[in-house]
């Protein structure tokens, strides 16, 4: 049987002829609009991140001039601090090498005191008439002004560096990063009211409960307030026939001190009679948590680069002592914007399970060290 002839346009004798031609049109079609579809993608994420660029920008400066107002307040400078805060708005620190990580963390604390201490002579420079307090608080905001800097220094970079290059992947990760990054950004914005005011933040939550306890123990205080370490109190008290150690940062400056070498100290001066260290500090919370939900762990409740945890590891690992840790859940915003009333009442909560583990897990005549780790600023 004969398939029928199939009358075709002139020019066309072969069906296979016209399907190919006909895929062949239709791909670069595909080619022509797709390429267009990316382009315009690229256009909107390109002026969403220079919409977060100029957003960033504008923060950061006004990080920097809050800084230069509260230090010509407190710190009544003979001349004018513009160009200086200006120079160290992008001071940085280089960290040590960690291909050969022996002794890096000894490394890493030698280099983060050098900067400390020249940060300190440079605001002692800048704000003579500032007391301690003042001082330390000038230090926190100078710090929030130079983190909003650098975030807005390296997001223009692979702005400039993915529109340069016409890189779509580089481009598209920073878009996808951007809600994240304006998390931090808005955080550590938020804060500069915060430490020019002096007002207690949500990072202070675990210096607040040592306070709340130190105040209810304060009819068996043994010795006065002492400095056991750098920028950290030591209280010496009893509850229910034992001797309590209460240790917190120096307050109310915005201070976080060196909660780590302290509790070292103590360790080592008690000839290994300490029999418990509970520690309280603030940790992020994940979505859907409440704010100010109490957890309780095992191991040193301490964040930072990793120094005095590393220091109270070594310690405790090394004299058999038990470590207790008490959480307190909050967001990154939270715990650098002044502290919300849920944190509060938190802090609270925490006080009495710090005290219903000191029964539980103690008897009389042992000796506990309660460390409240976080930031004292606004919090004497």
């Amino acid at each position: 049987m004969m398939l029928p002839s199939l009358q075709l346009p002139l020019g066309y004798s072969d069906p296979y002829v016209i399907i190919m031609n006909i895929l062949i049109f239709g791909f670069f079609i595909f080619m022509i609009f797709s390429g267009l579809i990316l382009k315009v993608q690229t256009m909107q994420y390109l002026a969403q991140i220079r919409e977060v660029i100029s957003k960033l920008e504008k923060w950061s400066d006004e990080g920097k001039n809050t800084t230069i107002k509260m230090i010509r307040e407190l710190g009544k400078p003979e001349k004018d601090p513009t160009s200086l805060v200006e120079d160290y708005m992008e001071y940085i620190l280089i960290e040590p090498v960690e291909r050969d990580p022996s002794g890096v963390l000894n490394r890493l604390e030698y280099l983060l005191d050098v900067r400390k201490s020249r940060f300190d002579d440079l605001i002692a420079q800048l704000a003579p008439a500032a007391d301690r307090d003042q001082r330390a608080n000038i230090d926190m905001t100078f710090e929030a002004a130079m983190a909003l800097r650098q975030m807005f220094l390296v997001i223009r970079h692979f702005y400039f560096m993915g529109k340069e290059t016409n890189n779509y992947a580089m481009i598209v990760s920073i878009q996808i990063a951007l809600s994240m990054i304006m998390k931090y950004a808005k955080a550590y914005y938020s804060a500069l009211k915060a430490f020019t005011e002096g007002q207690p933040i949500g990072d202070g939550t675990g210096a607040l409960v040592a306070s709340i306890l130190r105040n209810e123990f304060s009819k068996n205080m043994v010795a006065e307030s002492s400095e056991i370490a750098e920028d950290v109190s030591l209280n010496t008290t009893q509850f229910e026939g034992r001797n309590v150690l209460i240790v917190r940062a120096i307050g109310p400056g915005g201070r976080v001190g060196k909660p780590g070498e302290a509790i070292v100290n103590l360790i080592k001066e008690s000839n290994g009679k300490i029999d418990r260290v509970i520690m309280i500090d603030a940790g992020l919370k994940f979505e859907g948590e409440k704010t100010g939900k109490i957890v309780e762990g095992v191991g040193a409740a301490i964040g930072g680069p990793g120094i005095e945890k590393f220091k109270i590891e070594q310690e405790v690992t090394s004299q058999k002592v038990p470590v207790d840790a008490v959480i307190i859940k909050m967001s990154i915003e939270e715990a650098l914007t002044p502290m919300k009333k849920e944190i509060f009442d938190g802090a609270l909560k925490a006080a009495e399970r710090v005290k219903s583990m000191i029964l539980e897990r103690t008897k009389p005549g042992d000796t506990v060290i309660v460390a409240g780790i976080g930031n004292c600023i606004g919090i004497g």
